[in-house]
């Protein structure tokens, strides 16, 4: 476990980098475009779709840090008591939850294939739509590869096996 969550926090920094990036290069871009409308009374033509595909990309690989600290949407249809029975239904759900992801993963690399297939490009920044899709298979994949780590670390727990590290997969170590 202690690999999976060294692991897992290099790749949660990659992705606060990117996302930290691409936040404010979209912000940028954004107030550029209003600097222009309200003072030069010309807009910048692509600022919208580029917006459009960064907040796109931000919200994906946001997934991430949400599956990984555990904080997705849920709605607590059932409740137990037990300890025990709650956590047997955590793992149901994060098994439920990887094989959509994994469903969700083969069908993004199938739009892809299409969309290579038979390439069109955006409208105002001339890109090949296929390469804006990368975004799903990278997401899907990361989510799958979090939720068989919190299935492991459910099961971990279950049995009593292994002491968790802290309260989340990928925190740091109490001291």
């Amino acid at each position: 476990m202690k690999q999976m969550n060294r692991f897992n926090r290099k790749v949660q920094k990659i992705i606060e980098a990117f996302l930290c990036i691409a936040s404010v290069i979209m912000l940028a871009v954004n107030l550029a475009q209003v600097l222009f409308r309200y003072i030069f009374h010309a807009g910048i033509l692509w600022s919208e779709e580029l917006s459009t595909y960064l907040y796109v990309w931000i919200i994906f690989f946001s997934l991430y840090a949400a599956c990984r600290e555990r904080n997705e949407l849920n709605i607590a249809v059932i409740s137990f008591k037990s300890p025990k029975k709650m956590k047997i239904v955590s793992i149901i759900r994060e098994f439920l939850g990887l094989i959509t992801c994994m469903a969700l993963l083969a069908g993004s690399i199938l739009m892809i294939q299409n969309a290579l297939a038979y390439p069109q490009k955006t409208a105002s920044l001339k890109i090949i739509t296929a390469y804006l899709y990368f975004c799903m298979p990278v997401s899907f994949a990361l989510l799958s590869w979090v939720k068989a780590v919190n299935i492991i670390q459910d099961i971990l727990d279950l049995s009593g096996t292994e002491k968790p590290e802290s309260s989340d997969i990928g925190g740091e170590p109490e001291s």
